[in-house]
């Protein structure tokens, strides 16, 4: 009995699957567009986990059992090099001081309560009889080539110094995701951050946009591992929007007030191409401010500024 002849179907060069696979992800497909694409074959699956794994979000409500998924999927040893394909990391913060627990109808029974939690919680990572699976994680990305980072408190400002467990997984994110050579840095509803960090990611060489949205610095002990030297930027969107420009001049090194010392190296923005400020400023802040505005002028290719008082300034 003579075997029937089959034709196999000829394979697509990695460059034509990769193409296609673009353009499926450049039209605003649903994830579910990708994940179809990913079954088509071991060529069409290693593309599409390049788009679908770029971008990672998580919320702090959910964030430990996200992130305990996310910790599976990449020590699977079928998912070898899955990590590299991370280059966005998005963490939101519920800042939870502003809101309200019950506990059969009492609310300040409800708060009690959920402390404790947290102080058990707390108490149980420091025994090593929990393991922070948001921090777990971060080490497997910090081995990917991070570009973009992005912090947003919600819901109110979370401080920096808080105790609680979540907010210290939170500033132990911010400062492993500022360690890698980020392009983008975004960070809002923050207070009392910690300033030697900002200017370590500010000195960088990488940076190309960075974003402040209600945050403020607090002068802390320099980090005996950082020594900037001056550089020229290649920061080229510089969002600030609710800061106390007086503290971010400070970490850049540009003067403005002859008392206010200056711990950092000055860094020359001569790619800087889009400017966003938004008002109000302090009456010490308005010189230095347009002082700023006029040194990055010849190359700026927009300006925006939100909510000026032209009256009052």
């Amino acid at each position: 009995m003579e075997a029937k002849n089959t034709q196999k179907s000829p394979d697509l060069p990695q460059e034509i699957i990769d193409i296609i696979v673009h353009e499926i992800a450049s039209q605003n497909s649903t994830l579910e567009a990708l994940k179809a694409c990913s079954l088509v074959s071991k060529s069409f699956c290693f593309s599409c986990r390049r788009h679908l794994f770029s971008d990672i979000e998580l919320l702090s409500d959910s964030w430990q059992s996200q992130a305990a998924r996310l910790v599976k999927i990449l020590q699977n040893p079928d998912n070898v090099g899955l990590a590299a394909c991370v280059r966005s990391l998005t963490l939101i913060f519920d800042v939870q001081s502003n809101r309200a627990y019950s506990f059969l109808g009492s609310r300040t029974l409800g708060h009690r309560l959920n402390k404790s939690k947290m102080t058990a919680l707390t108490l149980a990572a420091r025994l090593r009889l929990y393991e922070d699976n948001l921090i777990k994680v971060l080490n497997l990305l910090m081995q990917a080539p991070l570009e973009s980072f992005t912090l947003h408190a919600r819901r109110g400002v979370s401080d920096w110094e808080t105790e609680a467990r979540a907010a210290r997984s939170m500033k132990k994110a911010v400062f492993m995701a500022c360690a890698a050579p980020l392009t983008t840095l975004r960070l809002s509803n923050l207070i009392n951050i910690d300033e030697y960090l900002i200017a370590r990611v500010i000195h960088s060489s990488t940076l190309k946009e960075l974003a402040f949205t209600n945050v403020t610095f607090k002068v802390y002990d320099e980090d005996t591992n950082f020594d900037p030297q001056p550089v020229t930027s290649q920061i080229e969107r510089l969002d600030l929007r609710r800061v106390l420009y007086v503290q971010v001049f400070r970490v850049m090194g540009h003067p403005t007030l002859v008392a206010l010392p200056m711990p950092y190296p000055f860094i020359t923005l001569s790619r800087l191409r889009n400017l966003i400020i938004s008002s109000p400023w302090t009456a010490i802040e308005a010189d230095p401010l347009w002082q700023f505005m006029l040194g990055v002028a010849k190359t700026l290719a927009n300006l925006e500024i939100e909510g000026v008082n032209w009256q009052g300034t």
